[in-house]
């Protein structure tokens, strides 16, 4: 290639790259404005998610409050026997279901919090701020159902069943009464369901004291990333807390129940079974399909998230590239 030729084909490349470099900032500008309507529909997509959780978590929020408080206020009588006990049990069974969700979910935040810099923290952090409110609800309405079950009473164990007489003495009949049966089935319901409830709260006071200890050491070992500092420093005054409150709940349970008032017949605590059925059966697909939304709200927030990014750092290119933002300034 000549001298000539080669001096010709660059003057020509410059023209093109200079013709293409209007082209190429006005696609610039536009891929702002497409990104801007972009993050408006997320944005509102989010909203609208968002405005599901909530209203579906107060609505079962309430019907969990109102049941435990129907449940709170009854025991059983001599005709049902265990019936409303059982019940009492189940609903503490699907709260301590409730309980391990809550902390699958918080332990999913702490892990990408530690490691993933990219997501939005601070959306991430209210979230566990919301879970663990909800998850000390939980822990009081175990122990509101667990109190409310009647212990031992000082009950005879023998009722008369006839008397006679014969030359002369008078003798008595008498059998096992009732009433001492219904108060010892009272008494081995309250004690198993305490016993369970005093054994899972020790083991969380120990368990977070493991963990309280681990945090320390890890935090005065110097090793942790800026983030890690952060997120270690929340979780100890987290664990802390926990550990104070679940010693002081197994102080509580421990203590003489406050047995509720209202004796349930048969018939009305088989009523009350079937009723708890169709109530746990709704709750449990409610606090499902409550879970699933808050994945895809999570997964919509992290988009918007990256979103912004990216638009923040088109915008920043345009206003040192573009001479049309620089005359703006």
């Amino acid at each position: 290639m000549t001298r000539t030729l080669l001096i010709w084909c660059l003057a020509a490349g410059v023209a093109v790259s200079q013709e293409s470099e209007p082209t190429d900032l006005e696609a610039r500008r536009q891929s702002v404005v497409t990104l801007k309507q972009h993050l408006a529909m997320r944005e509102k997509r989010l909203a609208e998610v968002t405005a599901e959780i909530r209203e579906r978590g107060q609505s079962t929020d309430k019907k969990i409050g109102e049941l435990v408080a129907m449940l709170a206020g009854l025991k059983d009588s001599q005709s049902s026997k265990r019936r409303v006990s059982e019940v009492k049990a189940e609903a503490i069974a699907g709260l301590k279901r409730m309980l391990e969700v809550y902390k699958r979910e918080r332990n999913a935040i702490v892990q990408k919090l530690r490691s993933d810099e990219s997501v939005p923290a601070e959306a991430l952090k209210k979230d566990m701020e919301t879970i663990d409110t909800l998850a000390e609800k939980r822990v009081a309405q175990i122990l509101d159902l667990a109190k409310s079950m009647p212990g031992g009473e000082d009950v005879s164990k023998y009722e008369q069943d006839s008397s006679y007489e014969y030359n002369g003495v008078y003798y008595e009949n008498s059998r096992i009464s009732e009433e001492w049966r219904q108060n010892r089935r009272d008494r081995v319901q309250t004690e198993k369901q305490r016993k369970e409830i005093q054994e899972a709260l020790k083991r969380s006071a120990d368990d977070l004291d493991r963990r309280r200890n681990a945090l320390k050491s890890q935090l005065d070992g110097g090793k942790l990333t800026d983030v890690e500092k952060e997120i270690f420093e929340q979780e100890l005054g987290h664990v802390t807390q926990l550990a104070d409150a679940r010693k002081a709940q197994l102080l509580d349970v421990t203590a003489p129940s406050n047995a509720a008032e209202m004796s349930a017949s048969k018939d009305e605590a088989d009523d009350l079974k079937q009723m708890f059925r169709d109530a746990r059966r709704d709750i449990a697909e409610d606090f499902a399909k409550t879970v699933r939304l808050y994945h895809s709200a999570a997964e919509e927030r992290q988009k918007i998230h990256a979103v912004k990014e990216n638009l923040a750092a088109r915008e920043k290119w345009l206003q040192e590239n573009d001479p049309e933002a620089k005359k703006s300034e």
